[in-house]
């Protein structure tokens, strides 16, 4: 893990989250433009609403523009060029652009590919997943349809099951910060040799 970076990525997200933050997409912008206005106008969470991808940012431009935002590792990707667009952005490719986001924001972070995937998605080794899991009352993290881990269990549905996925809008910046901060800190980490989330110091969690 490259901790340097880490601290900048959480500096950034600190700095611009409220407005910027959304992991619905690496880049995205909102569906709706009463969503735009709830986020830039009315200070709301842009972490609240659907995003939907960028098609298309023409290379060397700023990678967000001033209504959009971006996910963990868009974040990262951002910062890795110095916030300004990469030429794999300027073609729309999406399988490609998934896989230039994980390898750019990997790279800056320092991450295994595996380490990237429990951050940056949302499935059965997800680690927003594990620390629904482990720490139910730390955050206000909800599952998509189900809602709460209890009724996904209810349904027979267990939480490593990749159907079972985290809802991106209950993950705001805030949520985010605290993660990335007690990741960089090692207390918690993203892979160990099962590929799960585990903890590093459990005597650190209160």
């Amino acid at each position: 893990m490259n901790k340097e970076n880490m601290q900048k990525l959480i500096d950034a997200i600190k700095y611009d989250g409220q407005k910027k933050f959304n992991m619905s997409a690496f880049i995205g912008k909102f569906n709706y433009e009463h969503h735009e206005k709830y986020v830039f106008e009315n200070d709301e969470l842009a972490s609240k609403y659907p995003a939907s991808r960028v098609l298309r940012i023409e290379e060397g431009t700023d990678i967000f523009n001033c209504t959009s935002m971006g996910c963990i590792a868009g974040f990262a990707t951002a910062l890795a060029n110095n916030w300004k667009a990469p030429s794999w952005l300027a073609v729309d490719d999406h399988s490609k652009h998934v896989a230039n986001f994980e390898n750019a924001s990997n790279e800056f972070l320092g991450f295994t590919w595996e380490e990237g995937r429990n951050l940056y998605f949302g499935d059965s080794k997800s680690i927003w997943k594990w620390l629904m899991e482990n720490e139910p009352e730390r955050y206000d993290l909800e599952l998509e349809e189900y809602g709460s881990m209890d009724n996904a269990n209810e349904e027979g549905i267990s939480w490593w099951e990749d159907e079972l996925a985290i809802d991106f809008s209950s993950i705001d910046y805030l949520t985010a910060i605290d993660v990335l901060t007690r990741i960089m800190n090692e207390e918690i980490g993203l892979a160990d040799c099962d590929n799960e989330p585990h903890y590093i110091m459990k005597e650190a969690v209160v």
